[in-house]
């Protein structure tokens, strides 16, 4: 297969309309197979709790309205876990599989939106997407499915059918970064338990970093380097990882509902724990309706932050976040360009981080807006919910099970529009190219 260049302005309608439309039908007949009386132990599930499950299956957020592991059966436990590695994977990476398995050439409006989507510059193989994607995919969670196993077996006592059921259930739901679990209370049970603790955050971390980053990273001892986009994605990841851990500790140290009576091992698992959680993976093992309000509007701010662009986990990605943040720095500084690790970001690549970082506001701002208007809830509460849905992170308060239909409907655009529109708009904003050829009379206005 020959490589395709990137840009193509005639791809633009293409690209938004088939990601978009892609991601619509999988969350439609993810519904009507959990519409079906098989899916459910009672035998029926209200349309609108069957969008919203589908719809957070397939954006990999993990926030229910129905407990996973009592509501639903085997199949329709299964079902879910099928719409979770479908949204892990997404819909153009499915495609591509099966445009290689019938042998069609991969269109240019593929390529394109799976390159943009990785942040990538050069032009795409198709044939070495596959590898990387499926091959690393598969790999990681056959690997770690292998050691989570031993955990519930040798362990926990599980029998081993039980231990291979809920690894495979939770080894998907951790890569994926979706937080669907076979637990009502997810792993607060588990809280003390390292190797599963590890184990479950290797997975949220490799699956929130991107295959662009895993790809570098298995092939560095070839290309002796990494990419810039690699190095501010690990150094990102580290250091909010690092930070949110720390916070948490300080913030929950004398809270008794959390972490308070806990050993110093299990107080600094636990912070690491929901600092990984809250770039976009909705596991926690400390009960979130407990932590203190400081700490629930730190955890919004790393859920609005997310993971990074190619990865499985969503809000305005890393990258965006620290293009944003080196504008500001350099602005403060009087620079008049914008570096990082001592390369010159194009201007473009700024504004579209601030356009992105603008509309994920905006978009919170009017679901927050909306979902008190119909509810009674705080607005800390509220927010919390709303910003999980946009960063597809799954962390609850509680309070979701018992929304109106009105403000699930808006939860369910909130996750669906954070999932794809940002990304949809990202490449927009990318490929757009328009060349202004009117030259206006340049003034100023006060700014402050």
């Amino acid at each position: 297969m020959k490589d395709i260049p990137l840009f193509s302005s005639r791809t633009q309608k293409t690209i938004a309309k088939q990601v978009l439309l892609g991601f619509a039908i999988a969350i439609i007949l993810g519904s009507l197979f959990l519409s079906i009386p098989q899916m459910t132990q009672s035998g029926k599930i209200s349309y609108i709790d069957a969008v919203f499950t589908s719809t957070s299956a397939i954006c990999v957020t993990g926030l229910i309205v129905q407990d996973t592991p009592t509501y639903f059966t085997d199949l329709g436990k299964i079902v879910i876990l099928i719409l979770i590695q479908i949204g892990g994977l997404g819909i153009m990476t499915v495609g591509s599989i099966f445009g290689l398995i019938l042998g069609r050439k991969i269109q240019i409006r593929d390529k394109f939106y799976i390159n943009t989507s990785f942040g990538s510059k050069q032009p795409f193989s198709a044939s070495k997407f596959f590898m990387v994607i499926a091959g690393t995919t598969f790999t990681i969670e056959f690997i770690a499915f292998i050691i989570m196993s031993a955990i519930f077996h040798f362990k926990h006592l599980y029998s081993i059918k039980t231990s291979m059921t809920f690894s495979l259930f939770h080894t998907v739901s951790a890569f994926c970064n979706a937080g669907f679990t076979l637990y009502s209370k997810s792993f607060e049970n588990f809280a003390s338990d390292i190797p599963l603790n590890l184990v479950l955050m290797f997975l949220i971390v490799l699956g929130g970093i991107g295959f662009p980053v895993i790809s570098e990273i298995i092939t560095f001892r070839r290309i002796k380097h990494f990419s810039l986009h690699a190095k501010v994605v690990m150094i990102a990841t580290a250091s909010l990882i690092a930070a949110g851990a720390v916070v948490f500790f300080l913030l929950e140290f004398k809270n008794p509902e959390s972490i308070a009576n806990r050993t110093l091992s299990t107080k600094i698992l636990a912070s690491f724990f929901q600092s990984v959680t809250a770039r976009t993976a909705g596991f926690n093992t400390m009960n979130i309706g407990r932590l203190n309000p400081a700490t629930v509007f730190f955890l919004t701010l790393l859920m609005f932050i997310g993971a990074s662009p190619g990865g499985t986990g969503g809000g305005i990605k890393t990258t965006t976040f620290v293009a944003v943040t080196a504008g500001g720095l350099s602005s403060i500084r009087g620079r008049s360009e914008v570096t990082l690790l001592k390369r010159k970001l194009p201007s473009s690549l700024i504004y579209r981080a601030l356009t992105l970082t603008i509309a994920a506001t905006a978009l919170i701002i009017i679901s927050t807006i909306g979902i008190l208007v119909f509810e009674r809830y705080s607005l800390k509460e509220v927010l919390f919910e709303v910003v999980s849905a946009f960063g597809t992170v799954g962390l609850s308060t509680g309070i979701t099970p018992a929304l109106s239909t009105p403000s699930k409907i808006i939860l369910i655009l909130t996750m669906y529009i954070g999932r794809i529109g940002i990304s949809t708009l990202s490449v927009a904003i990318a490929i757009r190219g328009i060349v202004n050829k009117i030259t206006h009379p340049e003034e100023t206005i006060t700014i402050g």
